[in-house]
């Protein structure tokens, strides 16, 4: 195959995962289903790294792999999808560009034996046992809620802190460690004291916050619990957002987030 038709092929390629992720937004646009949409974004993901890898080359799957949204709009999930799409969008529109003036900058290029031979990673589906424990200060309830996941429920948190670094930059720990779950319980308690004039409060970190807003826009509201602490004041963006108060230990709201739970599809209901 000459280098033009190698070219015209991966053309048509990109030209089909641009269309078939327009066809993601548009369909979440109409039927408002962001959870969905953001599980069939991410396969799509996985499948176009696979493709570029194999039919273009194994440097543009790696770069498509490594793309990696770090805002977010709190609130928004539909916007969220739509800013990740249009990421990966502009990605795929410069790789065509490249394609059209340059093919053989990218196709016609010598691998290295090493580069050859190297695994491009692609994301795991996410497994229906895997949640997210966002939180603050509070280790106590943070040990409460692990043990009860894990031997009452036989599920798999995750929490950031105890997952090694690997060279990454935070948000890159948190961005792809937050991946592996389709589940997240935010511990929201009195962590910082905030004074205003005459009025004095005490509301969660800010980083509980973030990473909530994260995965309220990547997960949608049906896949995250929010366990509030009495005497925490919680954010106004957060009001509509169900949540389960306690007071001194999270063991007191047990059968409660283990409904919520099982409303996730993390559990089999009786």
């Amino acid at each position: 195959m000459s280098i033009q038709e190698k070219a015209k092929a991966s053309i048509d390629l990109v030209d089909g995962l641009l269309s078939e992720m327009l066809e993601i937004v548009e369909r979440a646009k109409k039927d408002d289903d962001t959870t969905t949409a953001f599980e069939r974004l991410r396969r799509f993901k996985e499948r176009a790294v696979k493709l570029l890898s194999e039919q273009v080359h194994p440097k543009e799957g790696k770069r498509l792999n490594d793309k990696r949204k770090t805002s977010f709009i709190m609130g928004d999930p539909l916007q969220n999808l739509i800013d990740e799409a249009n990421m990966y969008a502009g990605f795929l529109l410069s790789l065509r560009e490249e394609l059209e003036k340059h093919p053989e900058d990218i196709l016609n290029v010598l691998i290295p034996s090493n580069e050859a031979d190297t695994i491009v990673e692609v994301p795991q589906p996410t497994t229906s046992k895997t949640v997210f424990i966002i939180h603050g200060h509070d280790e106590l309830n943070r040990l409460r809620l692990e043990k009860l996941l894990r031997e009452r429920w036989s599920l798999d948190p995750v929490i950031l802190l105890e997952e090694a670094g690997k060279g990454r930059t935070l948000i890159e720990k948190f961005e792809e460690e937050a991946q592996r779950a389709n589940f997240a319980i935010a511990l929201l308690t009195p962590d910082d004291m905030i004074q205003i004039d005459e009025n004095q409060y005490a509301q969660a970190r800010p980083n509980v916050v973030f990473e909530l807003g994260w995965f309220y826009g990547r997960l949608g509201r049906n896949k995250v619990c929010i366990l509030l602490k009495e005497g925490t004041k919680i954010h106004s963006d957060l009001d509509g957002i169900s949540k389960i108060e306690f007071k001194n230990s999270i063991s007191e709201k047990t059968v409660e987030i283990e409904h919520e739970i099982k409303e996730a599809g993390l559990l089999k209901k009786a």
